[in-house]
């Protein structure tokens, strides 16, 4: 574009809203004279910003609050800044003149307020001839009858005549100190006077204001006695360090004090009324830049978002490349987008700015020479209300590279799921289903409600996870249902396959099978639940079903990466490392997977001795071919077969890749031996073909970085990093996933505790009668605090931040690299973290 239009074709983009714009400034162009007058155009708009939040300050010590509306309308203009100053120097000098007066105001009747309750308890409680002879009588005391010869060595006082004429050699200091100062002031005195001094204090009723801050403060009448005029006058410095006021008080006269308190309240009177007109001045010139009547639009407002503009606008153009008489500016544009824009740039030159405006969008974003130049694309993902959030969760830990598989659009559905299994409960699922709906429902009024700004930072949260709470409120229900757990106590849906055995003794009951036995229809059967071996059934089906969720996450996330490897045509990593990965776990803990399941298929009732998975996994590692309880027959052949083809793939994962890395580095190399006489046959066509396009070579910001030493040392060094956290983290990850056995238990036996105690023991249990009644209440009560506090928000906390965990580490580093970067385009309407 040409450089006389630059300004108005990049606002245009702006209010578009559809290029992300990309840094083409090098160092040199950042020292230029337009470069040195964005900045400064930058800084002055900061400055007129922070002029404006004086205004809102103010608004806000006077309640006047600012309209909302559609702010993004207003326009900006060249020289936003001058303008800006024009419109409001008049209305800061005449506020500031306003403001001035009040607070010269305020502060005089806040003294003469002062000045009137030391008069009130001077007349009514004060009687320094009473508080000097219990001075002098300390005093004395404290020396030992030699009071003179003290004083005269500690504050070189002239004593003489001290019996006839304590009214001179007693000292009198009268004031008002603000509260909190008392402790330290007293502190001070006594050391400043080493007890030749003390002090008292009487309360006021009522607050001062401070003229400086506005504040109202409380505040006590002071009087200190002191002996000698040179103590005096230390202890009158010392009332001004800790802001103590010092009032002249007439002597024991009546009428003088009467005639002065009314003198006091004739001036506060008067200068109230002043102050109120000039209150009144204020407001009306706050409420005149607040909001327009006419218009319903504010004057603040509309100036922050056109400083917000001129920012943005001045910022986009210190990205661009200046030319003689051009401007360049590159974007990334979605591709779906690019015939609108070129429409726009119709638009623009229709507006009369014909032959200011060329368009270059003939490039193959997939060519890897146009990438080792201009880098990758940025991410751009189409979300909604319900994908935003999940996606916000992927990109908290790292935003996807271009065309990387996405992990926020599995998140949605595994996310959820996982929280579930940690949060399985039909009533806490259920109430958090609830909740979550009652915000779907009531969304418009809620968002009403933040955009007034009247909803608490806590609130704000809660509703705005309301798509992730409906879906981990619905997975915790469905989880509670596979339990059979509501609130701790199971529900009775189906008949039981177990009957108790009554003709044993009370502490000696069993449950025995049905003779007509069938597996329980859905979830667990009920009358495992309290019971002996409750904890241990348990324990044994949520940690079996931990490790089956985590290595089938785990698999899928290595699945991914494979789709990752063919899209990006990295052959060798897909067969010499993926393909070893899904081998390695399978092999392993898929393996182990399997018998769990087969295990379950089983009917063990007449075997006393069933395999134990736990050590069969042990001995396939140490004691390969050992089986002492075989799961099924030729198991020990199978697991030597699986425990070879895992260890084989090890050295596959680790020398493979660099060796064939090697080996392509050297063939593409060899050509250019012996070649340096190239460059010395190059014609001074191609020296000015390439000054020309001197520009495409140099590298944008998000460019490939790509300067690592690619040597096979590295390479292997690397390989090796990634095959040892590899194996490792296949152990690792694995019991990394038994927290989800752990929580749950968790979650139920919290449940299990509160209703036994609370509900059972300390009310159900407590009492007959009307104290039943009372005590059930009573606990009623406790039990819903208990539940709210610890299940449905700290519990609910933890589980989500588990099932983050697991996703992060767990899930996505099997396949995730995270290393793009957002598409953010250059839109005036897009808010920031400040606005």
């Amino acid at each position: 574009m040409q450089r006389d239009k630059a300004e108005y074709v990049t606002k245009r983009i702006g209010e578009l809203g559809l290029i992300h714009v990309v840094n083409l400034a090098d160092e040199a162009s950042l020292k230029s004279d337009y470069m040195r007058d964005y900045k400064k155009r930058i800084v002055v708009a900061t400055q007129n910003e922070k002029r404006l939040d004086e205004f809102e300050k103010l608004m806000g010590e006077y309640d006047i609050s600012l309209p909302t509306y559609a702010a993004q309308e207003v326009k900006i203009m060249r020289g936003c800044n001058a303008e800006f100053d024009t419109t409001w120097s008049p209305i800061e000098k005449e506020l500031k003149i306003n403001m001035e007066s009040a607070k010269t105001l305020q502060k005089k009747i806040s003294e003469l307020k002062e000045e009137r309750y030391v008069l009130i308890e001077y007349q009514n409680n004060i009687n320094f001839e009473a508080e000097a002879q219990e001075l002098k009588l300390n005093a004395a005391a404290n020396n030992r009858g030699d009071m003179k010869t003290r004083l005269l060595d500690s504050d070189n006082i002239e004593l003489q005549g001290m019996q006839n004429d304590d009214q001179k050699f007693f000292k009198y200091i009268c004031g008002v100190i603000p509260v909190p100062q008392q402790i330290f002031f007293t502190r001070m005195l006594y050391r400043l006077s080493r007890g030749n001094a003390f002090v008292r204090y009487l309360d006021i009723d009522e607050p001062i204001i401070d003229p400086e801050s506005g504040q109202p403060v409380r505040k006590s009448v002071f009087y200190i006695v002191s002996i000698g005029r040179g103590l005096s006058n230390k202890l009158a410095k010392l009332c001004n360090y800790f802001q103590a006021s010092i009032y002249r008080v007439p002597e024991r006269n009546t009428d003088a004090c009467n005639k002065r308190l009314e003198e006091i309240d004739q001036g506060i009177d008067e200068r109230s009324s002043v102050l109120k007109r000039s209150n009144i001045q204020i407001r009306k010139l706050l409420r005149q830049v607040a909001e327009n009547r006419e218009t319903g639009r504010s004057m603040v407002s509309d100036w922050r978002l056109t400083l917000k503009k001129e920012k943005m606008l001045c910022e986009t153009l210190m990205k661009t490349r200046r030319y003689l008489t051009m401007i360049r500016l590159d974007g990334w544009v979605p591709k779906e987008s690019v015939n609108y824009i070129k429409e726009e740039v119709d638009h623009f030159e229709n507006a009369g700015q014909s032959g200011s405006i060329a368009v270059d969008d003939n490039y193959n974003v997939d060519d890897p020479a146009f990438r080792k130049t201009h880098g990758d694309p940025p991410t751009y993902f189409k979300t909604n209300n319900f994908t935003g959030i999940y996606q916000g969760i992927v990109n908290t830990y790292g935003v996807p590279k271009y065309k990387e598989v996405n992990p926020g659009l599995f998140t949605c559905a595994t996310f959820p799921f996982i929280f579930g299994v940690m949060y399985g409960d039909m009533g806490h699922g259920g109430a958090l289903f609830l909740t979550a709906c009652f915000f779907l429902i009531f969304e418009e009024s809620f968002l009403e409600q933040e955009r007034r700004g009247e909803m608490s930072e806590l609130m704000k949260y809660a509703f705005g996870s309301r798509y992730a709470l409906i879906l981990m409120g619905f997975f915790g229900f469905y989880c509670g249902t596979i339990y059979n757990d509501f609130i701790s106590v199971p529900l009775q849906v189906f008949e039981s396959q177990w009957n108790w055995n009554v003709n044993l003794t009370e502490t000696n009951n069993e449950a025995v099978l049905n003779e007509n036995y069938v597996v329980y229809p859905y979830g667990v059967d009920y009358n495992w639940y309290h019971t002996k071996n409750e904890l241990t059934f348990f324990n044994s089906l949520k940690m079996k079903m931990a490790v089956i969720i985590g290595v089938t996450q785990m698999m899928f996330g290595i699945t991914l990466g494979a789709f990752n490897h063919v899209f990006f045509k990295d052959y060798t990593s897909l067969y010499y490392v993926w393909i070893p990965q899904m081998l390695f776990m399978s092999c392993t803990f898929g393996y182990m997977c399997f018998m769990i399941i087969y295990k379950w298929c089983q009917d063990y009732r007449d075997d006393p001795d069933p395999p134990a998975l736990i050590q069969t996994m042990i001995k396939m590692f140490l004691s390969p071919g050992a089986i002492e309880t075989p799961l099924y027959d030729g198991q020990a052949a199978v697991q030597v077969t699986l425990l070879i083809i895992a260890v084989a793939t090890v050295p596959v994962m680790l020398l493979v890749k660099p060796i064939l890395n090697n080996k392509e580095r050297q063939a593409e190399h060899a050509p250019l031996i012996n070649d340096g006489s190239a460059a010395a046959g190059q014609d001074s066509s191609d020296v000015i073909g390439g000054a020309l396009h001197e520009d495409e070579r140099k590298e944008p910001e998000h460019a490939e970085e790509d300067h690592e030493d690619h040597t096979f040392g590295a390479d292997l060094i690397h390989s090796g990093i990634h095959t040892i956290e590899f194996v490792l983290g296949a152990v690792s990850n694995t019991a990394s996933y038994l927290r989800l056995w752990a929580l749950s238990l968790a979650h139920a036996q919290l449940a299990k505790v509160f209703w036994q105690k609370l509900i059972i023991e300390y009310g159900a249990e407590t009492a007959d009668g009307g104290m039943r009644v009372i005590m059930m209440v009573a606990t009623y009560a406790a039990w819903f605090c208990a539940t709210f506090a610890v299940l449905m928000c700290m519990d609910l906390l933890e589980c989500f931040l588990h099932a983050l965990r697991l996703h992060w580490v767990e899930f996505q580093n099997k396949f995730y690299m995270a290393e793009g970067y957002l598409f953010e385009p250059f839109n005036f309407a897009a808010k920031k973290d400040d606005d």
